[in-house]
């Protein structure tokens, strides 16, 4: 059946960019990662077990579902207005974001390497590893107060200035500070995330073509690699099956340990920022964790991909449902910024991340309160807009 739903991955992929040209289309990408996550899986040596229970029908709902509603948007949805293609972002909200970046992540990265440094000075590495996986709980990451929102924040900084910094020197910091971020959480995600951004808004301006988007991906390969061995200490895995329990493992997971509507509340993966405000006023009891439990397949892993908190919540039909969803809001954001749309484009941008790492996990709803710093990041600029013009 993993069989099947991967040619049909393949034949729309071939069908959507007939039909954009594009291959950063929401209707090309989508089934594009998951043929490559699952081509993985039967090709690269691995211990895992075989895929051989409801995941392959569950992926070909969510698939579908996405395709279509993401099509049949970019279709209907009107091109961005005329206001939307002409506005700039605010310059001087733009400076202080950029004095905000280069001096919170700084702070945030010393404070991290020195709790690690103090705990575990002789496996640091494998400390901050264990800091952002959660795997150990007597391990946490330090308390960072308002510091955390500029992590967002920094993040959004790269399309920012990829897209109106003049300077090739601060367009290169942004990037650094974002990627000295990644290396010292041991986070291939935040990793994956500036890569891909950073390609992505290249290629929509012209300044990269296809070869330079493959030699980013052999780079992020090759990273992910040199972070496994530094953080891996101690540990015995071979590199073909490093790569396998990254890209794929989370499918194997979701086949055998998802179990639909078995949630014991209402929702608590899909709407846990609800539960996280209620019990933040005494409402209710306190949201689940954003990092999921361990187990066994038997390699160890805690990504289950992105339709697990619909599937918990939900079942079947909770994933047919967020297929759609999300595929009427990637099809209209795509529509509005191919068209010009400015604010549009820097959120496509920053939510086709999200896309490109379906295979690993849901990171829009689950991580709803780092959605809206997201996107009240990118908006405030072009909100309190003065002037037209790139920042100098």
């Amino acid at each position: 059946m993993l069989i099947v739903t991967f040619l049909l991955a393949i034949l729309i992929v071939g069908i959507g960019y007939y039909i954009s040209h594009d291959i950063f289309s929401p209707y090309v990408a989508v089934p594009g990662v998951w043929a490559i996550a699952i081509l993985i899986y039967y090709f690269l040596p691995n211990t895992f077990y075989p895929i051989k229970n409801n995941f392959p029908f569950i992926l070909t709902v969510w698939i579908v579902g996405f395709v279509v509603a993401s099509i049949a948007c970019d279709y209907i949805a009107p091109p961005a207005s005329k206001i939307s293609k002409e506005i700039q972002p605010n310059q001087n909200i733009l400076l202080v974001y950029s004095i905000i970046t280069c001096i919170s992540i700084p702070i945030v990265c010393a404070v991290i390497i020195k709790q690690a440094f103090m705990e575990d000075p002789e496996n640091i590495f494998r400390y901050m590893r264990m800091m952002s996986t959660g795997q150990d709980e007597n391990i946490e990451m330090p308390k960072l107060g308002i510091l955390l929102y500029f992590v967002s924040l920094s993040f959004v900084m790269i399309f920012f200035s990829l897209l109106y910094f003049k300077s090739k020197t601060m367009k290169i910091i942004i990037i650094l500070l974002n990627l000295l971020l990644a290396t010292v959480t041991m986070a291939k995600t935040s990793f994956l995330g500036v890569m891909f951004s950073s390609l992505y808004l290249c290629f929509q301006q012209g300044k990269i073509k296809v070869k330079h988007l493959i030699i980013g991906l052999i780079i992020f390969i090759g990273f992910s690699f040199v972070l496994q061995s530094v953080r891996a200490v101690g540990e015995d895995m071979e590199a073909t099956n490093f790569l396998a329990l990254y890209l794929s493992s989370s499918m194997v997971a979701f086949d055998y340990y998802a179990v639909p509507c078995s949630s014991p509340i209402i929702g608590m993966h899909t709407f846990r920022i609800i539960y996280a405000i209620g019990h933040a006023i005494g409402l209710t009891e306190a949201p689940t964790d954003t990092i999921l439990e361990f187990v066994s397949i038997p390699d160890i892993t805690n990504t289950y991909t992105n339709m697990y908190p619909f599937y918990e919540d939900f079942g079947i039909a909770g994933v047919f449902l967020f297929s759609i969803i999300y595929g009427i809001f990637y099809g209209y954001l795509y529509k509005k910024s191919r068209t010009g749309g400015k604010l549009e484009l820097i959120l496509y941008a920053i939510f086709l991340t999200f896309v490109l790492m379906e295979f690993i996990g849901e990171f829009i709803f689950t991580n709803f309160s780092i959605t809206i710093q997201y996107v009240f990041f990118a908006s405030l600029p072009f909100l309190f807009s003065k002037q037209k013009g790139n920042l100098a």
